[in-house]
């Protein structure tokens, strides 16, 4: 009779300590696939935070050090009741950042998108603007806020969410003299996507919109996901169903002015937070942007206050899978060690009949391996009722009780694809096929451990010896 049928018969005959080690080897391999499963849930939920939250590079004109500053007086009054002279002035820098640097950025591996914008006021008289709540300067009135962009597509509101298209298409680097507006704009103004605005450009000389004519095409529409709540105080120009995004050559073009050439801010986008500090490495060493002119800040902040929890769960687990197989491989040597201290009586047997150590070893393994399969399988079932809700209250206990916005980020958190990602039932926890297989190799490896080690003292022991301590 071989090792695997008297393995088999061994296990079968005596059904007492059979069952009493399978449901040993079930508590383990529950205890282990659900702290595998955890944790494999845990990694995958923060690669879904730092996907969804992304992280974000601010690029601007350095104000304060950057030599291509410029300060020009304008003008200078006095005022005879305070007796204080007061002076007005422009300030630009003529370094600015271009449709080049733009493009240069987003060669960058780790950049979701970088836009830039060309803030400007700009009177649109075929447009009927929607109300604000406030008076206005009349010098305003008919004015809305334009936003001058090299991609509208990357722009941030359209990134986030903010803006969606819905009809045409987005301002590309190639047009020229287009535009985008809001339905709502388009429908009060009774206007579709390729009609035209009729502008015209600043004129420094007579301080007045008065230069050039330009015919802008709209070519495409969008709708925003809110407009401003009731009640809030807003002028016409800065609500957003009146926004309107130009072509940057058209909105500088309108502009008029002789030292705007490009932007003077970069917003850039991060996929993975994590490789925040690669991305801002390699952009700070990119040759089309002279950093002199330029500053850099790195916005981090809402990825790090929402992963804090996640970050402390996947701390935590290594260090709890590795109590849980060393309790459980204690737990094991100690039992099986008082069971292979009764089987002195066959142990002896077997040494006589000509049997190696090594074979009889094989044969008290091929025992807990048979068990082993069964509870292992077996554990697959009770660790997917029990995972995620342990998952969820050790995702629970990692939250800090004094950060209120840690935990309302761990709860609630990110914009993809324009949808916010709700997670209000915590981390999803779901046994897979590869937590099963992790359980079977982890298991085989203490189990060949705890079999050697409960095997060391009687295989110590000479045939001679074995039947006299049976004496």
């Amino acid at each position: 009779m071989n090792i695997s049928q008297r393995a088999f018969y061994y296990v079968t005959r005596k059904k007492g300590k059979s069952l009493l080690l399978l449901a040993i080897l079930l508590a383990m391999g529950s205890c282990v696939l659900t702290g595998l499963a955890i944790w494999r849930a845990a990694g995958e939920a923060q690669l879904e935070l730092r996907q969804s939250l992304g992280g974000r590079l601010a690029i601007s004109v350095d104000w304060q050090n950057s030599p291509y500053v410029v300060e020009e007086k304008l003008a200078e009054s006095y005022d005879e009741t305070s007796g204080k002279t007061s002076i007005s002035s422009l300030l630009y820098s003529t370094k600015q950042l271009t449709p080049e640097n733009i493009a240069a950025i987003k060669g960058v591996a780790g950049v979701k998108y970088c836009s830039g914008r060309f803030e400007g006021l700009t009177p649109l008289p075929e447009l009927s603007l929607l109300p604000g709540t406030v008076p206005i300067d009349p010098k305003y009135q008919g004015c809305t806020k334009t936003l001058g962009v090299y991609n509208s597509r990357d722009d941030e509101l359209f990134s986030d969410g903010s803006l969606q298209l819905t009809a045409g298409r987005h301002l590309g680097p190639d047009d020229r003299q287009a535009v985008l507006i809001s339905e709502d704009l388009a429908a009060k103004s009774e206007l579709q996507v390729g009609d035209y605005l009729t502008v015209r450009c600043y004129s420094p000389k007579d301080e007045s919109y008065s230069g050039a004519t330009l015919h802008l095409q709209i070519v495409g529409l969008f709708a925003p996901k809110e407009v401003e709540a009731f009640g809030k105080i807003i002028p016409t120009y800065d609500k957003i169903q009146n926004l309107v995004f130009i072509d940057l050559p058209s909105a500088l073009a309108i502009d008029g002015s002789d030292f705007n050439y490009g932007f003077s801010a970069l917003s850039v986008g991060i996929e993975d937070p994590a490789e925040m500090a690669r991305v801002l490495a390699e952009i700070q060493s990119l040759p089309e942007i002279d950093w002199q002119a330029f500053t850099v800040e790195a916005d981090n902040e809402a990825y790090l206050n929402a992963s804090a929890p996640l970050n402390a769960l996947s701390e935590l687990l290594p260090t709890l899978l590795a109590v849980i197989i060393l309790v459980s491989g204690i737990i094991l040597t100690l039992i099986l060690t008082l069971w292979s201290k009764s089987r002195l009586h066959e142990t002896g047997v077997l040494l006589s009949l000509g049997f190696s150590k090594a074979a009889i070893i094989g044969q008290y393994l091929l025992e807990v391996l048979l068990l082993a399969i069964l509870a292992f399988g077996l554990s697959y079932f009770s660790s997917c009722t029990v995972a995620e809700q342990i998952g969820n209250q050790l995702l629970a206990q990692s939250l800090p009780a004094e950060n209120e916005a840690a935990t309302a980020a761990a709860v609630e958190f990110g914009v993809k694809g324009g949808e916010a990602i709700a997670v209000t039932d915590g981390i999803k926890v779901a046994v897979e096929p590869f937590d099963l297989a992790m359980l079977y190799l982890i298991g085989l490896g203490v189990i060949i451990a705890a079999v050697c080690l409960a095997s060391v003292p009687v295989m110590r022991l000479r045939p001679r010896e074995i039947l006299s301590k049976m004496s």
